[in-house]
């Protein structure tokens, strides 16, 4: 491998992507080597189409120029790669690779330590007393286990039900197909946070993104920025017209909410936690006259002490894992950990439990009154997908919603220091009626690079200046529920999903208001979210991206907030399951997760699946009496 051909290529386009700066370290051949191991412990078989995207620039390189890439000078190279992230087929390969190694690359201590970031101690490892109601699968030697509710996923969905049932009396079993990790765990790296907290989901459409959600006990709450919008009233207002109820009236839901929010401790941010950008984006808004404030989150006690996304070090956020979870199995509730679902086991057409297996092959079956699926948008319906279950509507697996969110990163005169301050602590709802949310975008030194668009020189030079940078990301309702989950292909979940004229329209729109509000706040340059653009001077930036044509391959998008793909309703022809979350066509097979929401909501969904979850206990309570 060192030695042959795709190796040097690899080396020489990962050295051009991330050449580095007079400070900061550029990737080399070490780079190259631990993205090779990360990809072939994630997915093996990504390894032949890692390759193979090499393949695609180095013969690009050679069709132009007659020359191999790593034969180029680093000019030449630089102007390649220009010219790579404006044509309509390379962009595509080339933002994958930078992506990558731009995660791996400034992930690396060494590099960290250049730009600033200051080390993490260790914390010490505790051991609760409700830990002695955790199984590791693989170990399991105990046979069959009996209970009223087992409930596939512990998110803001599984969680919450399990333990509003818990706490009603009944015996609960959850069942977790991830670990379940403490604060010691988080230590802020990237690679092993994509290792061990996530799944690897793609939306793969007119634009290629990735879907992040969580793969731990805690699900996505236990790596989101902890924000808490409730769902908008028109939003409720729009599902009774949509199914026929009252049930979702606002006045009838706010009991729900209310019941969450006092359990998480939800409130404001502090402002000395917010930082510096939220004085900024008060100073934007307020000179154009928008609405603004610090963002409600769960997080009570919060000192912005690491990044949210890599998991919380000082359990201030008020996750499932430790708000939900752990009073459940201080109620006698179980946790099964490492535990894939695979079967929902079906007699006389009524579901009567759950069979899943770990990864050493140990099965583990469990028998129960009450079958709770609530793995998420893109897990819950791939669980079904595989037993031919639930979908005489022909629903399963549609209605998918994503909110697309893109950034724009900006510079300023005054230091920032975004990467030590709550990463979505400020915001501006000004638009949400438009489908337009406009947040707070901070990183960690090892984020942040991810968050700028650009390759090469172009890359380097916001990033040289790290102090200084801060962002906002616009985040869009998407104008149609036309996304899909098909199925696995090589064990990688495959999700159909393009973003209409609209969407792009409104994505644009958000990044221009974004820079338009940056600049009003005191920012002298602005890095949008789209490949190829270089940065734009504040001066006359706004301007100069307004008259262009954008395209959706053009942006630079990412999504937390799938929903749907399970959609209730009161019409079996048209839905998976009713307004009790019951499967139409399984009675005792219950969904309480994202992917029974009508999306798109417009905000960030935790705090509704939440309170719907809660809604669903009582829903689901009589049913085992």
């Amino acid at each position: 491998m060192p030695n042959s051909g795709a190796h040097r290529a690899m080396v020489a386009l990962a050295e051009a992507i991330i050449p580095g700066t007079s400070t900061i370290p550029g990737a080399d051949d070490t780079t190259v080597r631990e993205v090779t191991d990360l990809i072939s412990r994630v997915s093996p078989k990504l390894a032949t189409a890692w390759t193979a995207a090499h393949r695609t620039l180095d013969a690009a390189a050679r069709l132009r120029t007659g020359r191999a890439f790593h034969a180029l000078s680093a000019a030449r190279q630089q102007s390649l790669l220009v010219q790579w992230e404006r044509d309509p087929l390379l962009k595509i390969p080339l933002t994958v690779l930078a992506a990558v190694y731009k995660v791996v690359h400034f992930d690396a201590p060494h590099v960290q330590r250049a730009m600033g970031a200051r080390p993490r101690p260790p914390l010490p490892v505790v051991e609760p007393r409700w830990m002695e109601q955790v199984q590791d699968a693989a170990s399991w030697t105990g046979g069959d286990v009996e209970c009223d509710v087992v409930v596939m996923g512990t998110g803001a969905g599984g969680a919450v039900v399990g333990h509003a049932l818990a706490e009603r009396g009944h015996a609960v079993v959850f069942l977790e197909e991830g670990q379940l990790h403490q604060r010691h765990s988080f230590d802020g790296s990237m690679v092993r946070a994509y290792e061990r907290f996530y799944r690897p989901v793609f939306a793969v459409g007119n634009a290629t993104f990735p879907v992040l959600i969580g793969r731990m006990v805690g699900g996505s709450t236990a790596v989101n920025g902890g924000t808490a919008f409730r769902t908008p009233s028109w939003v409720l207002e729009r599902w009774c017209e949509e199914m026929g109820t009252d049930a979702f009236e606002p006045s009838r839901m706010v009991p729900y909410f209310e019941r969450v929010e006092n359990h998480l401790g939800v409130g404001p941010s502090a402002r000395k936690h917010i930082g510096p950008l939220g004085e900024a984006m008060q100073r934007g808004c307020d000179a154009l006259g928008w609405t603004h404030g610090a963002l409600i989150r769960n997080a009570p006690g919060c000192e912005a002490s690491n990044f949210c996304h890599l998991g919380c070090r000082s359990e201030a956020r008020k996750s499932t894992n430790i708000s939900y979870v752990p009073p459940a199995l201080e109620r006698g509730a179980m946790l099964f950990t490492g535990l894939k679902a695979e079967r929902v086991t079906v007699e006389n057409g009524r579901a009567t439990g759950l069979e899943g297996r770990a990864a050493n092959g140990n099965r583990v079956r469990v028998r129960a009154r009450a079958v709770i699926l609530a793995g998420g948008s893109v897990p819950t319906p791939l669980f079904l997908q595989a037993q031919g279950l639930a979908n005489s509507s022909g629903q399963l697996g549609r209605n998918l919603t994503l909110h697309p969110s893109c950034g724009v990163m900006a510079l300023f005169e005054q230091e920032m220091h975004g990467y030590d301050h709550i990463p979505q602590g400020y915001g501006s709802e000004h638009f949400l009626r438009e489908g337009l949310l406009l947040l707070a975008a901070q990183a960690s030194h090892n984020a942040m690079p991810s968050m700028v668009p650009a390759v090469g020189r172009r890359l380097m030079e916001p990033l040289a200046q790290i102090r200084h940078l801060a962002g906002v990301g616009p985040l869009i309702a998407d104008a149609s529920r036309s996304g899909r989950v098909w199925g696995e292909v090589r064990g990688l979940p495959v999700i159909r999903y393009s973003l209409t004229a609209a969407d792009v329209a409104l994505l644009k729109r958000g990044i221009e208001l974004s820079m338009e509000m940056l600049i009003a706040g005191g920012a002298r340059r602005l890095y949008p979210g789209v490949v190829g653009l270089e940065g734009l001077d504040a001066r006359d930036g706004g301007d100069r991206f307004r008259k262009m044509d954008v395209s959706a391959s053009d942006l630079v998008l990412v999504s937390y907030h799938p929903l749907g793909t399970c959609e209730m309703g009161t019409d079996p022809r048209t839905s998976v399951v009713g307004l009790d979350h019951q499967c139409h066509d399984v009675p005792g097979l219950f969904v309480v997760d994202g992917s029974t929401v009508r999306g798109p909501i417009g905000v960030n969904p935790q705090l509704t699946i939440m309170a719907l979850a809660t809604r669903a206990a009582d829903q689901i309570s009589p049913y085992l009496a």
